[in-house]
């Protein structure tokens, strides 16, 4: 019990150490207080490469920072006819935006493709139950959405 609560702390340490070039260990023992104790972690090297740095990248905004990391977005349309498919997923991605204005929407090119994806879920059921809500608002794009694995930005309130 006491390794899974030590292995707990290591992860939360992680997720809020955004220092690249710091390894979450590092982070750990630099953040001791001397009054309340000091953190000194002995591992063998190769744990601490295992355990490496956090590869979270700050994305800065107005009002809010993102961290982005792995998650689940809906594909909502993918068409590489070079004369309609800029513009059906443009006029897909504002007919959600009228119905869902808080949610995020992604209109990229990877040639040959255009692509219109929505959303920025963590866990795959998130995306599923959405999907499932944009499937009953919009009927006619029902059979080409689809759960992709895509890195996402989850917003953080600037302090």
């Amino acid at each position: 019990m006491k390794h899974l609560a030590f292995s707990f702390i290591l992860f939360v340490a992680g997720l809020g150490c955004v220092q690249a070039q710091t390894t979450i260990i590092e982070e750990l023992e630099s953040n001791s207080n001397p009054a309340e104790g000091v953190i000194h972690i002995e591992s063998d090297s190769a744990i601490t490469a295992l355990i490496g740095t956090p590869n979270n990248r700050l994305i800065a905004s107005e009002s809010y920072d993102y961290i982005e990391r792995s998650g689940f977005r809906i594909q909502v349309f993918m068409g590489n006819d070079h004369n309609t498919a800029r513009s059906e997923a443009s006029s897909k991605q504002a007919s959600i935006k009228e119905v869902f204005p808080d949610l995020a929407t992604y209109l990229t090119y990877e040639a040959p493709n255009w692509k219109l994806s929505a959303g920025d879920f963590t866990t795959r059921e998130e995306a599923t139950f959405f999907k499932q809500q944009l499937q009953k608002e919009f009927p006619q794009f029902g059979k080409e959405m689809y759960i992709i694995v895509d890195k996402i930005k989850l917003p953080i309130e600037k302090q």
